[in-house]
């Protein structure tokens, strides 16, 4: 029991550090310091993973607060 609360916080930590790599991404975008590709592949690639860390916060979250 206590180590699914360990690893639920595990996976909190884990979205909350990629999601704040990706805001020093943003800044450094507008900033005009990182260039952007055009490839779509790419960008289909990073959409699939922002969605995979979103719903895994939101499945720890859930479980956290909710689980049985």
């Amino acid at each position: 029991m206590i180590t699914e609360y360990i690893f639920i916080v595990f996976l909190i930590i884990l979205g909350l550090a990629i999601m704040r790599f990706g805001i020093f991404q943003i800044r450094k975008f507008k900033e005009g310091k990182t260039k952007i590709r055009k490839k779509l592949t790419e960008q289909i690639g990073f959409l699939f993973f922002f969605i995979i860390i979103v719903g895994l916060i939101i499945y720890s979250v859930n479980d956290l607060l909710f689980g049985n």
